[in-house]
């Protein structure tokens, strides 16, 4: 099952590489090569030929996934003569609206259309509506809320993106949301149909989703009134990180910690076992309160279906995002497991998350956050493989129990600082040198009295929420000048070129040799394998040569 994964993962990655789609009788061939594959795999059970068929077959079956994918989606997208002509369409605000300073920012899920003669539009939309359309064109913007039906004029251009290579691709992330048109809302004076809420709600599931996270920023907002980071609690609640300004994100990459402004898989699986670990508790005891619940349904089963409820609930407030995606499916996959009393190895429950990712969004291999959220969990897996881990006893003393989880929780951010290094390099080209120091402050203060103190306050009511966000917000104000301090200093953090593909090897296989489990020897010679990324140097023109780079700034 590994394999076939990881090569399903290749091919989609290698899909996504390409210049224009295959045709579909390609995509037939290839499908019919991918079940020969498999049905060779079936029929043979020697791993060395084996493991190749299966990782064939997967690659195969991925790169075909990919392409349908791509193609259903692409095909529904507005057409180029609706471009910049008034389209009126009744609808339901999809998403939580972003304020900004001149209107709202809102997805628009489209119900009919009722310009005559107008065809059929692209499902989802993503809608801008100004105080100021154009100079001499004025209009009021009414407050939206998530789920409200609305009738709307609307101006709409297919997607577009700026073209610098190593910029964010906008163009794709409009197609990774389903949003294959964008526009914005036009002054209903002058125009026929008018701009006007039609319904306070329409009962969905997505839509009360997106009401209720409406509903905690909202709640946030009004208790931290004008706080400088009452966005970052905000990221740690709902996972919404909009209002985060470009400066704090700017010390928070410097200092290696933007993992931990938003909900990460540490927060949601902290939040899972605590429920977990209450059901168990209360389940077990049900014996005093005269019910028998342990017989009819055991206790660990009870937590299990406890804890993979509440990591659902936690991933649905925050957006589901890609690491928390990965974490809620690898949570499943454990409760699962105690379910049906299977024993399973965290590589399968790893590529068991890795599938379902790849399968519901196969743009997510073009995200930084997909490649370190799964990197670092399969780093740890790797260099802690044959490592004997010293076993807690009731008659120890406190102090050695503690000095043991310091010494676990020291060697972990030790192998996700190292195991990263080149992954981190071949995407953003710099690495923060002050991350284990800042990281060793910033995961216990954010994971264990941030993010519960936000939680809590977000649901309180009003004195005492105004009191616990507070707190939050306080613990948050002083983290942040700590990590000003250590992103202040000029070798925070180390820049060089991307690295091209052989230098990208060479660091990965000598951080593997370097990381490798006990028992491997001289793992002081994966030193080697990072020699030539720290020699790398930027490329320069040659003697009377010039470079010019212009820039797309979409004007």
């Amino acid at each position: 099952m590994r394999s076939s994964v990881i090569g399903f993962v290749l091919g989609l990655t290698l899909l996504q590489c390409q210049g224009a789609l295959p045709a579909p009788y390609l995509l037939a061939l290839l499908i019919a090569v991918a079940l020969c594959a498999a049905l060779c795999a079936c029929r043979t059970q020697r791993a060395f030929f084996k493991i190749p068929l299966l990782a064939a077959c997967g690659a195969l079956l991925g790169f075909s996934w990919a392409a349908m994918f791509a193609s259903h989606y692409l095909a529904r997208e507005l057409p180029k003569e609706w471009e910049g002509r008034d389209i009126t369409l009744v609808g339901t605000v999809d998403s939580l609206p972003y304020q900004f300073e001149q209107g709202v920012r809102f997805d628009f899920a489209v119900e009919r259309v009722l310009t005559t003669d107008a065809p059929a539009m692209p499902p989802r939309l993503a809608l801008s509506w100004y105080s100021a359309f154009r100079m001499e064109e004025l209009q009021a913007v009414q407050k939206v809320q998530p789920g409200e039906r609305w009738q709307l004029t609307v101006r709409l251009r297919r997607p577009h993106g700026n073209a610098n290579p190593y910029g964010f691709d906008y163009e794709v992330w409009l197609l990774e949301q389903n949003l294959r048109a964008t526009g914005a809302v036009r002054p209903d004076q002058n125009l026929g149909l008018k701009n006007q809420r039609l319904d306070d709600f329409v009962p969905t599931f997505g839509n009360m989703v997106e009401r209720c996270r409406g509903w905690l920023r909202d709640r946030i907002y009004a208790a931290l009134p004008d706080k400088e980071y009452a966005g970052v609690i905000v990221a740690l609640v709902i996972g919404d990180q909009r209002a985060i300004s470009q400066s704090d994100w700017k010390v928070f990459n410097r200092t290696g910690i933007s993992h931990l402004v938003s909900i990460s898989g540490l927060h949601i699986t902290m939040i899972a076992g605590m429920f977990a670990s209450l059901i168990f508790l209360l389940w077990r005891r049900s014996f005093f309160l005269g019910t028998n619940l342990p017989l009819l349904l055991p206790a660990q089963k009870a937590a299990a279906v406890a804890g993979a409820a509440a990591a659902l609930l936690y991933v649905l407030l925050a957006g589901f995002g890609v690491p928390a995606q990965r974490t809620l499916y690898m949570l499943s996959v454990v409760a699962a497991a105690l379910w049906f009393g299977r024993i399973t190895s965290v590589s399968h429950v790893l590529c068991a998350a890795l599938g379902v990712v790849v399968m519901l969004d196969p743009w997510a291999v073009l995200w930084p956050g997909f490649w370190l959220s799964f990197g670092a969990v399969a780093v740890i897996l790797y260099a802690t493989v044959g490592r004997a881990r010293p076993r807690m006893t009731a008659d120890q003393p406190q102090v050695q129990k503690w000095v043991m989880m310091l010494r676990s929780a020291a060697h972990t951010q030790y192998v996700v600082t190292i195991g990263l290094v080149p992954l981190t390099m071949l995407l953003f080209g710099q690495i923060s040198l002050v991350s284990p120091l800042a990281n060793a402050i910033a995961i216990p203060l954010v994971s264990f009295l941030v993010t519960p103190l936000a939680l809590a306050g977000s649901v309180m009511p009003a004195p005492l929420a105004n009191w616990t966000l507070g707190l939050a917000h306080l613990l948050v104000e002083k983290l942040a000048l700590i990590l000003g301090w250590l992103g202040a200093f000029p070798a925070a953090v180390w820049s060089t070129p991307v690295p091209s593909w052989w230098i990208f090897l060479a660091a990965s296989l000598g951080t593997l040799w370097l990381l490798a489990p006990a028992g491997w020897p001289v793992r002081w010679l994966g030193l080697a394998g990072l020699l030539p990324l720290a020699l790398n140097v930027t490329a320069h023109p040659k003697q009377g040569e010039m470079w010019v780079t212009a820039f797309d700034i979409g004007q």
